[in-house]
């Protein structure tokens, strides 16, 4: 029997910095990278775009006091150390997120996706983020909150004395029972945020819950959805 002799396992070529550093200038995405002291040694086009900050301002400061994220209630988010950079400094996935931040007078909406790089890596970073402008979809879901909010007062100022708390009905053949807790919250006034907060669970779930139910109702908004359920008597 002839044995033949079996070929060392390549290993995959690690990517240089020079390559690194071209796959991100040529992202859609707004980019930036971070060292292990969450100073800024990239700084992609679409971020001069973004924020109107060329890189040779940012290159060598600190994230947090470039960006000055701030949270759905306007507590700071960006600062040293923030729980995004220590998931990412212990190589965990972390999940994207919102930050809002000021730029010439206007609020702007940030989603924050982060890459954290192997220590191993030639590059220097720690942590690419990866950054998307969702102001338009901030500005939506708070007209429609503040719609739902106007639509809930007009219900309790013209619906009388307002009856015990009941526990929620059995869910119909349509609605599950998170579904109706969900309307109902909505019709309360809780915006996506607020509702994650509430429930435990995270916005992009709740998002899927608010399509399934806009789905399931026939209509194409919050506001519709709560007119629904107060003509149906699901809140």
């Amino acid at each position: 029997m002839v044995r033949t002799k079996r070929s060392p396992r390549r290993r995959g070529r690690a990517i240089t910095t020079d390559a690194l550093m071209k796959l991100l200038a040529r992202s859609a995405d707004g980019v930036f990278a971070v060292d292990e002291e969450q100073r800024i040694i990239f700084w992609s086009k679409v971020m001069e775009e973004l924020l109107g900050l060329p890189k040779s301002q940012v290159l060598g400061k600190n994230c947090y006091d470039v960006i000055l994220g701030s949270d759905y209630e306007g507590h700071p988010f960006c600062r040293r150390d923030c729980p995004a950079i220590k998931s990412a400094k212990r190589g965990r996935s972390v999940p994207n997120y919102d930050i809002a931040c000021r730029r010439d007078g206007r609020e702007l909406w940030l989603n924050v996706s982060i890459v954290p790089v192997p220590r191993s890596a030639p590059s220097g970073a720690m942590a690419i983020h990866l950054i998307r402008d969702v102001s338009q979809r901030r500005r939506s879901e708070r007209l429609a909150q503040a719609a739902i909010e106007s639509v809930s007062q007009f219900m309790a100022e013209t619906s009388g004395p307002e009856p015990e708390a009941k526990p929620y009905p059995a869910p119909g053949p349509s609605l599950t029972a998170r579904e109706i807790e969900v309307l109902r919250l909505l019709a309360d006034g809780l915006d996506t945020d607020s509702l994650a907060r509430k429930l435990g669970l995270s916005q992009a779930t709740i998002r899927n819950h608010i399509q399934r139910l806009l789905a399931k109702l026939g209509v194409h908004s919050r506001l519709e959805a709560v007119i629904y359920g107060a003509r149906h008597g699901l809140i």
